[in-house]
């Protein structure tokens, strides 16, 4: 998990100690280093970085002045780093997360980017479990494109997915996990009606989690006891369920090492 990061400071040194301080810890990205409000602004709405680093007064303005002419659809989390103590309470009324104030020792900072970090986290989190609401309310048959496809929605687009380069499917509940060689797509379809639209190509299911492309195997070895490990192209191994020994031997076209 990369957090991008921005600093916004009219002081050279300070934003300098910020910067090594930060970078510190490889989990930070800084995407943007500016020294006024007007370049803040132009910085923040085209980064659109997850954490601001600000100070309070700067030679243009403030970083109220910042704040307050932000896109309503952009909520970074905000660290107040100023030399000011009268201005903690306006800070909070920003939903700023924290105030640190200067000088500071190292310990306090590093307090500071432990919480941005949880922050963040809550943040991603909540919204991977959204999206995986979202998809669990689609139909339970997504429209496919044609008899060579499947067509899946991912953040509003269509995605199309040729089914040759389909490695693997996992069953995750309701859903599942289509892997491609470097990637993957979360499916709203079961494995039960899954492995039905495929009984006429080139796949076979091998576990209850798992159908993998008869094409994209590697090697496939016999661990004993009906069990099989299959190798896969993109370096995935999975084995087998017993109960699927029989249609395995039925339906492999290469020769299984034993």
């Amino acid at each position: 998990m990369k957090i991008s990061t921005a600093l916004v400071d009219d002081e050279s040194y300070a934003s300098a100690r910020i910067k090594k301080l930060i970078l510190n810890d490889p989990v930070f990205e800084i995407v943007g280093e500016v020294t006024g409000v007007e370049d803040a602004l132009k910085m923040l709405k085209f980064k659109k970085p997850d954490v601001v680093f600000l100070d309070i007064k700067m030679a243009d303005g403030t970083g109220f002045d910042v704040l307050s002419q932000l896109p309503s659809d952009y909520k970074p989390y905000i660290v107040f780093v100023t030399a000011y103590d009268d201005f903690a309470l306006k800070a909070f009324e920003y939903n700023a997360i924290d105030y640190i104030l200067k000088p500071y020792e190292n310990s306090r900072f590093y307090k500071v980017a432990e919480k941005a970090k949880e922050f963040v986290s809550l943040r991603r989190s909540s919204l991977i479990n959204q999206q995986i609401s979202n998809l669990i309310k689609q139909e339970d048959q997504p429209a496919q494109s044609d008899a060579n496809q499947i067509r899946i929605t991912e953040k509003g687009w269509d995605v199309f997915i040729d089914y040759p380069d389909i490695i693997f499917f996992e069953a995750h509940g309701n859903y599942c996990k289509i892997h491609l060689k470097n990637r993957f797509y979360i499916y709203k379809q079961t494995m039960k009606k899954l492995e039905k639209e495929l009984s006429t190509m080139e796949f076979i299911r091998i576990h209850r989690s798992y159908i993998v492309n008869l094409a994209n195997i590697n090697a496939v070895q016999y661990l004993g006891k009906s069990e099989y490990e299959f190798e896969l192209c993109n370096s995935t191994k999975v084995i087998s369920g017993r109960s699927f020994a029989s249609d395995i031997k039925n339906h492999l076209s290469m020769k299984v090492k034993s």
